[in-house]
């Protein structure tokens, strides 16, 4: 597989280095500014991060895009985004002033190649989400669920087949991450010291649509080349994770699922015991939304997240139910959501209700 992104990475610089002179490009800005008003009750909020109480929160996300056509016929596309709400942006890892996202794309009759900083997730574990709002675990609570690996967390390079390539409208993307480095990075850059966790990344997502509506997919993740800390440390276990989803639309109703599993990175010197290390997480998600009218909508998803350890040992389950409710005028939306969290943060009788209120305009 490496090979293979390997050539295909070669592709798409003979491609730009061969592709005769760029027309004009367009210059784009779109996003969303959103207000939400949250309250959360019960449980322990701070062992997984969160606050307490009532919270009034603004925030945006703006993404200024460019898009040109080459003599051929050739097309390409590049897009930052800014994100001032992002507090975790540093100038340590190049997201100062809240620059998260940025990726170029050349398009072809061969398909996309495309290289990407800190975006192009492939992950499929949500795409069978119909939440009309947000899944439970992603409406401004942290629960602690796991989440299986994200190409889009590193810098890498990807290919995609082209539309229409294939019957059923199978499209398979590629996707390799180099040295594991997840920093925002300026042309020309001199690189950065190897990651401690591997050389790099391989991913690999498929997607169809067999019959109308019914829309299917799956996705694999492996760590390539595990470093070990010292010489005589043993990998017990590569970090490696996949997923599957389903979703159909029929009327006005869409039901979807999904389940996603990842085995976490374990490595041991042949004295230490590990009973107690995970050996495997599991999450399952099961969703279903109705539009009342051309306007609003309802929707119901429960996800559950399961871990279990090298000892068979029991550890608790964590389950989380949101209700919500959105209704479009235009370019605003407004929503409402009931969430229920048993478990947070897979600890034992910690749960948390949550509603959340939010108007979100787009532009």
């Amino acid at each position: 597989m490496k090979k293979i992104l390997k050539t295909l990475v070669i592709s798409f610089a003979s491609i730009v280095m061969f592709a005769s002179q760029s027309n004009a490009g367009e210059l784009t800005v779109t996003g969303t500014a959103k207000a939400t008003y949250n309250i959360i009750k019960g449980g322990d909020h701070t062992s997984v991060g969160n606050g307490t109480g009532k919270a009034l929160g603004i925030t945006n996300e703006i993404d200024f895009g460019a898009s040109g056509e080459l003599d051929n016929g050739y097309t390409w596309a590049y897009q930052v985004q800014f994100d001032p709400g992002d507090t975790a942006a540093t100038a340590a890892d190049g997201n100062a002033n809240g620059v998260d996202d940025s990726r170029l794309t050349l398009t072809t009759p061969y398909g996309t190649f495309g290289a990407f900083q800190s975006e192009g997730d492939l992950r499929v574990e949500n795409m069978g989400s119909q939440s009309v709002y947000a899944r439970p675990t992603d409406i401004g609570f942290a629960t602690g669920i796991n989440t299986t690996n994200d190409m889009g967390a590193f810098n890498n390079v990807q290919y995609h087949t082209a539309a229409g390539l294939l019957p059923y409208e199978i499209q398979v993307k590629a996707a390799y991450a180099t040295g594991l480095q997840n920093t925002m990075q300026s042309g020309n850059n001199v690189g950065e010291d190897p990651s401690a966790d591997g050389d790099g990344a391989t991913m690999v997502q498929i997607t169809a649509t067999p019959i109308d509506g019914l829309k299917v997919g799956a996705d694999y993740f492996k760590i390539d080349g595990a470093k070990m800390a010292t010489a005589d440390t043993v990998l017990v276990q590569a970090n490696e994770s996949g997923g599957i989803f389903v979703s159909y639309a029929y009327g006005a109703a869409t039901i979807g699922a999904s389940r996603s599993v990842e085995t976490p990175t374990i490595s041991r010197t042949a004295i230490e015991a590990i009973p107690t290390e995970i050996r495997q997480m599991d999450q399952k998600k099961y969703s279903v939304a109705y539009n009342l009218t051309d306007n609003t909508s309802i929707s119901y998803e429960r996800e559950r997240g399961e871990r279990e350890n090298i000892a068979s040992s029991a550890l608790f389950d964590l389950t989380s139910n949101s209700f919500q409710l959105a209704h479009n005028m235009g370019g605003m939306t407004a929503t409402v959501a009931y969430s229920s969290h048993d478990n947070v943060g897979y600890r034992q009788d910690n749960d948390v209700d949550a509603v959340l209120v939010a108007v979100a305009m787009a532009f």
